[in-house]
């Protein structure tokens, strides 16, 4: 008879085949002699992930795979995990995160050691040496913070639900039993559907403890294009967050008032300017992130965050006005106001720093939206 596992592992998978056999076997690895298991859930990946779930034999754990019918995001496939789990411990991992040696060991430990039910391990989530790891995904994990703060966290302290991330979590069955529901699968896209279930955990009563040292290895590569699509459904998904959990909008008070100086300002002074032009200035955005890549320079991080914004925004615009006659208003009034000034910014510091820019590089987009 097998023995009940110590801990449960749960993690949505979607289109990982090329990569997640070096994250089953990880598990193989750790450091740990209690029981566990790994709840994967295919998430209607449209590969092979769910062939190469159901054909890996682990030898250290117990893997029990599952498959959504119809792609339904991570909020779904996490609750069907959890459904599952067998362990008075839950550990939420991502697909693309290969763990260290000595992972399961410290939540292990870590939850040991706190008694509490409403204690949550968080650990670290780091970019591996083995994955190229350009001036973008540098910012994102560093000053900019538009994927982690661990830039700016401390180990061994105590952090608020905004830092529940599901790439390596972990907390009591029992506090998770203490909601109605776990993940809200309202939350299409993969942004704020685990801060607002942390949310909810933190009227129960749920602080988050920060562990340093119980590492996961970031196997996932990002470029300016990845990452501003990304930020476009963080900014629809923030919409759902607030209109869930009103709140919470004095988390989001730049993000309201700028929205609101938008509507103020723009029929004065806005004309809205044809969506092809919008759509010729962001994809110049994204060509000059794209050039500095691998190019990095002091003045990087303005540009990014210049991008970025632009996108989350857009977004939130998109969430907040979509289909009304206000969209197109307030996307040219953002446009005009943030991105094109940001732009002109960079480039006139980057010329007086004599820094390159793209071949056939030429302003007269700029020059259009004035």
């Amino acid at each position: 008879m097998k023995s009940k596992p110590a801990i449960s592992i749960i993690m949505p998978c979607h289109n990982r085949a090329y990569d997640l056999c070096n994250v089953l076997k990880a598990y193989d690895r750790q450091n740990v002699s209690e029981a566990f298991e790994l709840i994967a859930v295919d998430d209607a990946s449209s590969d092979t992930t769910y062939q190469v779930l159901t054909s890996f034999r682990p030898s250290r754990y117990t893997l029990r795979v599952e498959r959504l019918a119809e792609n339904s995001g991570p909020a779904a496939a996490r609750n069907l995990g959890i459904q599952l789990a067998k362990a008075p411990l839950i550990l939420i991992v991502g697909d693309d995160i290969l763990p260290d040696e000595n992972l399961l060991w410290g939540h292990l430990i870590a939850h040991k050691q706190y008694h509490d039910p409403n204690i949550a391990i968080l650990g670290h989530i780091s970019w591996p040496d083995d994955l190229p790891v350009n001036t973008l995904m540098t910012h994102i994990d560093g000053i900019g913070a538009q994927q982690f703060s661990y830039h700016y966290l401390q180990d061994r302290q105590v952090y608020d639900f905004r830092h529940f991330y599901t790439a390596n979590v972990s907390l009591k069955k029992e506090l998770l039993d203490s909601v109605d529901h776990w993940f809200d699968t309202d939350f299409h896209y993969a942004a704020f559907e685990d801060a607002e279930l942390a949310y909810r955990l933190s009227k129960r009563g749920m602080r988050i403890f920060y562990l340093a040292p119980l590492v996961g290895y970031h196997y996932h590569y990002h470029n300016i294009y990845t990452f501003s699509k990304r930020q476009r459904n963080a900014g629809l998904m923030a919409n759902v967050l607030t209109s869930k959990h009103p709140r919470l909008r004095y988390l989001f008070r730049a993000q309201y008032l700028r929205i609101l100086k938008l509507f103020r300002d723009f029929k004065s002074i806005y004309r809205p300017y044809p969506t092809e032009l919008i759509k010729q200035l962001e994809d110049f955005s994204l060509h000059l992130g794209s050039f500095y890549e691998w190019n990095q320079n002091e003045i990087l991080d303005q540009l990014y965050l210049t991008i970025l914004d632009h996108f989350y925004y857009k977004g939130v615009i998109e969430g907040m006005a979509g289909g009304s006659n206000h969209e197109a208003r307030l996307s040219s009034a953002h446009t005009t106001r943030y991105l094109l000034p940001g732009l002109r910014g960079f480039l006139q510091e980057a010329e007086k720093l004599s820094l390159p820019t793209p071949t056939g590089y030429h302003p007269a987009i700029l020059e259009k939206l004035v």
